[in-house]
């Protein structure tokens, strides 16, 4: 976000996600593998309330900026007027400190009901657990809230929305490869124009492709979890306190914990401005701790001192990103020796 190519709408809530994902690996993961694979809860009971609520709110609230970036999209690319009127940038910070507000608000049961229990083992040891203890009726319906407001109904969205989104940019791409990409140009800027074109439907394909993975990953990362709770509360013949019980618990949640892993990786690393963003970055830091810049020779350069031939280039595709939309400017500018 230093860069102000960076700082758009898309990329906001990408910077929230990221802070979501990161509670994630830290809270879910570390509260599952001490639950399940060491002896006892160690961190005492307010610690055990603060993780379990923490763990419920950044895996609700991943969920959730999940679904705002697709509606963002779905509205920037549908409906782009009706976007720059509605996503204003003081209505983005209130629609995410809302979205903030209302995981906490669906995580608060689990910091109202956390404790911590105390079971003797057969030789003698104190094994202490950190769960939240409802009754079993409770915590049935609770799951299958769960199961409704954090898979099928995200699953459902994103599905058709970006199924609506994919629609629209293949059609639009269809449009851009026409027998004009192919024939030979007839003058620089019909060949320019053709370039650009081709340019904007690999970008557009390229989003076509991450849609299809977000949705895919959502679903399969998820869906184990799902699966195993369902299983839990309406199977008959699982025993819960079995050592594969275990291993399937602590697995299938590892699993949907890894949709939060993947996130940072298939939105920065599939997006084109993330990584030429990056490129910039580093390429920055490294002239900064190379041969230094020579102030003296920039200024003759600019003096004209220097025997740069008279040219005019041509600059095509810079982008720049407004609150809902990235604009492609043509622009010629020419640089002319000084005598």
């Amino acid at each position: 976000m230093y860069s102000r190519r960076m700082r758009g709408i898309t990329n906001f809530f990408l910077a929230n996600l990221a802070v979501a994902d990161l509670c994630v690996g830290i809270f879910c993961v570390y509260q599952t593998l001490i639950n399940y694979l060491m002896n006892s809860w160690l961190l005492g009971l307010f610690l055990c309330k603060v993780y379990t609520f923490v763990h419920a709110l950044s895996y609700t609230a991943s969920i959730m900026i999940l679904v705002l970036v697709c509606v963002e999209r779905y509205l920037a690319i549908i409906h782009p007027i009706k976007c720059r009127s509605l996503l204003t940038r003081s209505r983005l910070r209130v629609i995410v400190v809302i979205g903030w507000i209302l995981a906490a608000i669906y995580a608060l049961p689990k910091f109202i009901y956390a404790e911590t229990i105390e079971n003797k083992l057969m030789n003698g040891a104190l094994d202490i657990i950190c769960i939240p203890n409802m009754k079993k009726h409770s915590k049935n319906a609770l799951d299958t809230v769960n199961l409704i407001l954090l898979y099928i109904v995200p699953l459902f969205l994103m599905s058709y929305l970006y199924t609506r989104i994919g629609i629209r940019l293949w059609k639009s791409g269809r449009t851009l490869s026409g027998p004009d990409l192919i024939t030979r140009p007839r003058n620089i800027r019909l060949h320019h124009t053709n370039e650009s074109n081709r340019n904007v439907l690999r970008a557009r394909r390229g989003v076509i492709r991450m849609l299809i993975a977000v949705v895919i990953m959502f679903s399969m990362c998820n869906l184990p979890q799902q699966v195993r709770i369902l299983w839990l509360h309406w199977g008959s013949n699982y025993n819960q306190n079995s050592d594969f019980s275990t291993i399937l618990t602590v697995s299938t949640a590892l699993i949907s914990y890894m949709n939060s892993c993947l996130n940072p990786l298939l939105y920065a690393f599939l997006s084109r401005n993330f990584r030429k963003a990056m490129r910039e970055l580093f390429s920055c830091r490294f002239q900064r701790r190379g041969r230094g810049y020579n102030a003296a020779d920039g200024a003759h350069m600019e003096n004209g001192n220097n025997n740069v031939p008279r040219s005019s280039v041509i600059r095509l595709n810079s982008t720049y990103d407004s609150p809902c939309t990235t604009h492609t400017i043509t622009r010629q500018s020419t640089y002319v020796k000084s005598s």
